[in-house]
């Protein structure tokens, strides 16, 4: 089997197990079953369409990311002078734009870029921007790189063949073990840092955890019972992250 359709089965199989795909399926199965077993089938229904109101409301979307957090998430300031470079992470792009080119980083890439620039900016250390195509487009890397400019900071390396966090690890390990380069400041969001640390220990460096966006937890609310799309998209990356790891033990 090829490379990219493994890769592609894995993303299918990622999308039936996380929401909306996942409570959605459980309540049509519901209404199939209930056919037959009215009160078993309305009673699954019911529970898929509970798992989604649960997954909308900022309540479980900030219990869940918090959740992804590890030990690594004390932010660093001032670097150990071991680090010998900063290792910042894609998170997507953004395509089909009128401007921009037609395509950019998302927004989630500009938080790890933005955080970055700051650490390198304080640091003088040499960057490596890790991305690549998931499906079509230019490398995340490139536009990364132009992002990273922006930010008045240049780019030493640009690694465009990475898919996912496995990839990441295992092609940034291959560019700075040429460098000589094993000790690393990793910048990613507090939530995928975990997983990445793990995966950049397994390709043989030794990363140091730089994350962003740490998340604390705040007072209960009525607002947090309010469902919204913005805590549907914290759970579904929450659960990704959990699905990711529980991949990556097994594996």
């Amino acid at each position: 089997m090829s490379v990219s359709l493994l890769f592609a089965l894995k993303k299918l199989v990622s999308v039936a197990l996380l929401p909306p795909a996942a409570p959605l399926l459980l309540s049509a199965a519901g209404l199939a079953l209930s056919r037959r077993h009215r009160r078993s089938g309305m009673a699954l229904a019911a529970a898929g369409l509970l798992i989604t109101y649960a997954l909308c409301t900022p309540l479980l979307a900030g219990w869940l990311e918090r959740s992804t957090y590890g030990a690594d998430y004390t932010p660093t300031g001032a670097l150990p002078a071991d680090v010998q470079a900063i290792v910042i992470l894609g998170a997507g792009t953004v395509d089909n734009l009128v401007d921009h080119d037609g395509q950019t980083v998302s927004a989630l890439a500009l938080e790890r870029l933005r955080a970055g620039a700051q650490l390198a900016r304080a640091s003088a250390l040499p960057v490596l921007v890790s991305g690549g195509v998931v499906w079509h487009g230019t490398p995340e890397a490139v536009l990364m790189t132009v992002a990273m400019a922006e930010y008045g900071v240049p780019v030493r390396w640009v690694e465009p063949r990475s898919r996912d966090t496995a990839d990441n690890a295992r092609e940034s390990a291959a560019m700075l073990g040429a460098a000589g380069i094993r000790r690393v400041a990793l910048v990613t969001h507090a939530f995928h840092m975990r997983r990445s640390m793990e995966e950049f220990r397994r390709a043989g460096l030794t990363p140091l955890a730089a994350p962003t966006m740490i998340k604390a937890a705040a007072d209960v609310d009525a607002l947090d019972f309010v469902p919204g799309t913005r805590a549907f998209q914290q759970s579904g990356i929450a659960l990704h992250e959990w699905l990711g790891w529980l991949a990556l033990r097994l594996r």
